[in-house]
């Protein structure tokens, strides 16, 4: 017996923008049996500027583009709407070459939906494009991480060589003089490694 519940997205704030499909007065009677909160459908035809200055202003949750095809103006305000502001976003066209593909996943798209929407589908779409933007925001942080990481790194190996310059010491004993002193100065390695190089810096002969 299939005991599963009806999909729902209950207070999901959902800014929906039409740009010709007309298909506005069918999505939204679909989120409201989803239970989302739609805070405002936006005609990308007649105001084709509006998009950007929506998102600023509206702050929702998900963003619902339904269109024939994504145009290259609106895929670049999308971009630096979506820079200033990451969320998520799907993509409904009718038609897309592979070039527009990649242009809409470039400027920030969560998840795209060819050859129209069916309604019942729409759940389970927004569904994913929920989990596919927590998934790249994820990446993203990882990767910014591990990027500050290495930058950290190379500043303390930066700085271990000039302790091993200037006071002579083997690679282990700059290391453990690095961390005595961000230790005794309740630092971080790196903080005191950068200061430590723009010392030398400062010192050395020009």
């Amino acid at each position: 017996m299939n005991t599963s519940q009806p999909l729902s997205l209950p207070g999901l704030r959902v800014l929906l923008a039409d740009a010709g499909q007309r298909r506005s007065p069918v999505i939204r009677l679909e989120l409201i049996r989803l239970r989302c909160q739609l805070v405002d459908v936006i005609d990308l035809v007649a105001q084709p500027d509006a998009l950007g200055p929506a998102l600023d202003r509206l702050a929702p949750e998900l963003l619902l583009i339904d269109c024939d095809q994504p145009s290259a103006g609106m895929l670049a305000q999308l971009g630096e709407a979506l820079g200033r502001q990451p969320r998520p976003v799907l993509l409904v066209a009718e038609q897309m070459a592979p070039q527009q593909m990649r242009a809409a996943l470039q400027s920030g798209v969560s998840t795209l939906q060819l050859a129209g929407l069916p309604p019942q589908r729409l759940g389970a779409l927004l569904q994913l494009a929920l989990a596919r933007f927590e998934h790249d925001q994820t990446l993203q942080r990882e990767l910014r991480q591990a990027q500050t990481q290495l930058a950290e790194r190379k500043l303390v190996e930066r700085a271990r060589g000039i302790l091993m310059r200037e006071q002579g010491l083997d690679e282990e004993a700059a290391f453990q003089r690095l961390r005595q002193l961000a230790m005794d100065g309740g630092q971080t390695l790196a903080a005191v490694a950068a200061r430590l190089i723009d010392a030398d810096q400062l010192l050395r002969p020009r």
